[in-house]
């Protein structure tokens, strides 16, 4: 047998890829809120004064940017 004429290589399935954007643009919101709504629950629970308003508005923007980059 020719080297060239060997058995064809057949082809290997596409791997599985993660989910799709549209889930992805949907969990991360949803994480987003979560994070909100317990940062929310945290600083009226705990009465923090009002500096503390713009790390419980930040913070859910970094959980949902963060956990997004896990599949990009």
């Amino acid at each position: 047998m020719d080297p060239g004429s060997a058995e064809p290589q057949t082809a290997k399935p596409p791997a599985k890829k993660g989910p799709s954007k549209r889930m992805l643009n949907v969990l991360s919101v949803l994480v987003g809120l979560a994070t909100f709504a317990v940062g929310l629950a945290w600083m009226i629970y705990a009465e923090l004064p009002i500096f503390a308003i713009p790390l419980v508005v930040c913070v859910p923007v970094i959980a949902a940017v963060a956990f997004r980059n896990c599949w990009d």
